[in-house]
């Protein structure tokens, strides 16, 4: 299984299965050592119906939280008896997300581990999925305790990694457990108990939709302040904090008088839900879209143009004799020559064109507000720019490549991308059949 479309060459050595090496080397050494359980599955059906799935790969943190081990390898239903029976719409959930959906954020108490978990479901490839999760369980007591009295809500705290604050509206004085100043790198004593302190550290760019979050909850708009936002730590970093809070006490007219809340720490997990989420997004090689981001991203485009009546070109691309730089060269020349003609693709294109790797040497180029005529000047330039370089060697006389290209344009408001890259991969054959190194445009 190749996966190195979510990690690199280098398999991870721990909890790994013989059979299905859960791969990267950029990534190891945070998810061997991160708080947040991961565990890579495969989706396994019957009759076409989510039925189990199969553990690829945990790290260090799955099993601690788990209390599992040796479970790469094993169906779920292996480990945990009756775990399918009890946990049906959790299947469909990861089933949903395996098939290509967009990731999915939960919560859910699962009874064989007696624990609740927040779960972010990721997919990197059809049929698998990524779970990255918190166990949070102590912060469900915790909220339930919040609910009681202040008194136990602090107990449950103090022994936690939660930051805890308790805002008297009236005076707008805040009280803050030291936990809550040590996430941001300050002592206890040096935090100010007020609520200017906490807007200052607050990052720019989410400090309006913070209050606003708040201000929601105290007019009774929203029934809780739930959100994850940046916070400036005193060394001049940036932490990513969970920060969840109710109104706790109002007076007799409703008005909100008090308001507590948490802290959680969630950086780890965000940095590694981000660099999931760019590495599905990007192909490993060139940097350049990926199929499935170049296809959203062009459908969104293509939606765009037909709103506003704008003109639309796209170009495929595929490399003359390719197969041939690889049989003489290698594919390490081969691999350099891709890289090369993405460069020259970003270089030579304007910032507002799509540029996409659609599969081994064929490439693609969305072209916005670009009419036919234009396209064919625009592809033209990419082919001279492209036959001009030189791609050095370690030995021997530099290799030079050819492109062939084909241009399609949309012409009604019924075109779509598949309309468009069918028209254009039309030309780009007839570029081909016609001697290669040349610019072709669809017609009818």
């Amino acid at each position: 299984m190749d996966t190195r479309g979510i990690f690199s060459s280098q398999s991870i050595n721990a909890g790994k299965s013989n059979d299905q090496p859960f791969a990267g080397d950029v990534l190891s050494g945070l998810l061997e050592h991160m708080l947040n359980g991961v565990a890579y599955c495969r989706m396994v059906y019957e009759n076409d119906q989510p039925h189990d799935f199969l553990y690829l790969y945990t790290n260090p943190a799955f099993h601690k939280h788990t209390g599992l081990s040796n479970v790469a390898g094993k169906l779920v239903s292996e480990i945990i008896p009756g775990f399918r029976e009890a946990n049906s719409a959790l299947l469909e959930i990861y089933a949903r997300v395996a098939k290509g959906g967009v990731p999915e954020n939960f919560i859910r108490f699962i009874e064989d581990q007696d624990q609740w978990f927040s779960v972010t479901v990721y997919c990197p490839k059809a049929d698998y999925f990524v779970a990255l999760f918190d166990v949070i369980t102590e912060r469900k007591k915790a909220e339930l305790a919040l609910q009681e009295s202040e008194t136990r809500l602090r107990f449950v705290l103090e022994g936690s990694e939660l930051g805890f604050w308790d805002w008297n509206i009236l005076t707008g004085e805040v009280s803050r457990n030291e936990r809550w100043a040590l996430m941001l790198g300050y002592t206890h004593e040096e935090i100010q108990h007020t609520t200017q302190q906490w807007s200052d550290f607050v990052h720019p760019e989410d400090r309006n939709r913070a209050w606003a979050s708040i201000f929601n909850v105290i007019e009774g708009k929203s029934p809780s302040h739930k959100l994850e936002y940046r916070m400036l730590c005193k060394d001049g970093s940036i932490r990513w904090i969970l920060d969840q809070a109710n109104v706790m006490e109002r007076d007799n007219q409703g008005k909100a008088i008090r308001m507590c809340g948490t802290h959680t720490d969630v950086t780890e997990r965000k940095i590694l839900e981000m660099e999931l989420t760019r590495q599905a997004r990007i192909d490993y090689l060139t940097g350049l879209c990926n199929r499935r981001h170049f296809m959203e991203r062009a459908e969104q485009e293509l939606h765009r143009a037909n709103r506003y009546s704008n003109k639309l070109s796209l170009l495929m691309l595929d490399i003359d004799h390719f197969k041939q730089i690889n049989d003489r060269h290698g594919h390490k020349v081969g691999d350099v020559v891709l890289k090369t003609l993405a460069m020259i693709c970003q270089s030579t294109l304007r910032d507002v064109d799509i540029l996409g790797r659609l599969g081994g040497e064929e490439f693609a180029v969305l072209l916005p507000e670009t009419d036919s005529t234009v396209a064919i000047d625009v592809a033209e330039r990419l082919r001279e720019a492209i036959a001009k370089t030189k791609v050095p060697l370690e030995e021997g006389l530099p290799v030079q490549f050819r492109v062939s290209i084909g241009v399609s344009s949309k012409t009604s408001s019924d075109d779509n991308i598949d309309v468009l890259i069918n028209r254009a991969d039309s030309a780009l054959y007839q570029a081909k059949n016609s001697g290669r190194n040349k610019v072709c445009i669809f017609s009818e």
